[in-house]
């Protein structure tokens, strides 16, 4: 199975991606450049703690790439730019994945024959949208904290879910510390979906309810985020 990747150039997406090119084909990656901007302060927010402790075990495995996945690696303002219509057409692609992108546009995740799914980092029947760790941590429901692999649809993250596991969070956890502990799990479920989907022996649940869609949290309310997740480990 031939698998396109559309994602981020970051170090835990290429964790992630080097853990699926261990079992899977990877015939393509597209690296987005856009950045989302907002007229509200939303940061930084540990974004140094954060890098630092995923170092300790991003550096621990394979952090670049092989040769031969560098020379498959096309970077662009946006996963829609048309000229790359016909590039990933031409790549048929069994599947795509997309992880850390913006909203991608129907004529880009229809053109795989089996479609196109999402890694969201949260629980799509509650959280839709960005930071929804972080939206859970505030409205103080910490079951809600996980990843839920899904398939992409027209509308934002609605489509069927393929896989879901949450985060038990520990004592010993901090909030810089959800992303290495989400994208581990990402890597984990996406293996299971890609292998099941080979097999024909992939099990859709769809969204009875739909969740309730969130924007990129402002810089105060993270702080909120985080003065209810500390709040919660001493209850633990």
């Amino acid at each position: 199975m031939k698998v396109l990747i559309l994602s981020t150039e970051t170090k835990h997406h290429t964790y992630f991606i080097n853990k699926l090119a261990e079992y899977h084909n990877i015939c393509g990656i597209i690296y987005e450049r856009r950045k989302l901007k907002k007229q509200y302060n939303a940061g930084p927010f540990f974004e140094k703690e954060e890098n630092e402790y995923e170092n300790k075990f991003f550096d621990e495995v394979q952090d670049t790439f092989s040769n031969a996945l560098n020379k498959k690696i096309i970077s662009l303002h946006s996963v829609n730019d048309n000229h790359i219509r016909a590039y990933i057409t031409s790549l048929a692609p069994d599947i795509a994945i997309s992880f850390g992108t913006g909203i991608i546009k129907p004529y880009i995740f229809k053109i795989p024959a089996m479609g196109t799914i999402n890694v969201h980092r949260g629980y799509i029947q509650k959280y839709r949208g960005l930071d929804s760790d972080l939206w859970a941590m505030y409205n103080k429901e910490f079951d809600n904290i996980g990843t839920t692999i899904h398939f992409v649809d027209d509308n934002l993250d609605t489509g069927a879910i393929l896989a879901q596991e949450n985060v038990i969070i520990t004592k010993e956890d901090m909030i810089y510390h959800m992303r290495y502990r989400t994208t581990c799990i990402a890597a984990k479920l996406v293996n299971g979906v890609l292998k099941n989907l080979e097999k024909s022996e992939c099990e859709l649940n769809y969204q009875v309810t739909v969740g309730t869609y969130y924007s990129a949290m402002s810089l105060d309310n993270k702080y909120k985020a985080l003065q209810n997740f500390q709040e919660y480990k001493e209850l633990l």
